[in-house]
């Protein structure tokens, strides 16, 4: 997603649904007692059709993680990722940000 000015279509409904369960589930599999070194989840949006935006805070970098996942591919193996401070530190993955709400953009979109 380019430019954050641009307009905005809203998801079709199956979409939205879908994300909002893939969202409660990421919600339920992340919310545990607080390790002072884990990311910690702090909002999402729906960016497309099967596309999400997640937003993780990382304590240990001081900076804010904007990952971009599919909505159909939001499993175990991606949430563990996740939560894992070396996996989003992982500069090789990083982009640029042009979201006002992360420093830096990771494209899960593949995995």
């Amino acid at each position: 997603m380019s430019g954050m000015g641009e307009a905005v279509t809203p998801p079709e409904p199956d979409t939205e649904q879908a994300a909002a369960g893939r969202l409660l589930d990421l919600v339920r599999s992340l919310v545990t007692t607080h390790v002072s070194w884990k990311p910690l989840l702090i909002g999402a949006v729906i960016t497309g059709d099967d596309h999400m935006r997640l937003y993780f805070r990382s304590p240990e970098r001081d900076r804010t993680y904007g990952v971009d996942v599919l909505i159909s591919q939001t499993g175990p193996g991606l949430l563990g990722a996740l939560t894992s401070p070396a996996y989003l530190a992982n500069e090789y993955l990083h982009r640029p940000s042009d979201d006002p709400h992360c420093d830096v953009l990771v494209d899960l979109t593949d995995y």
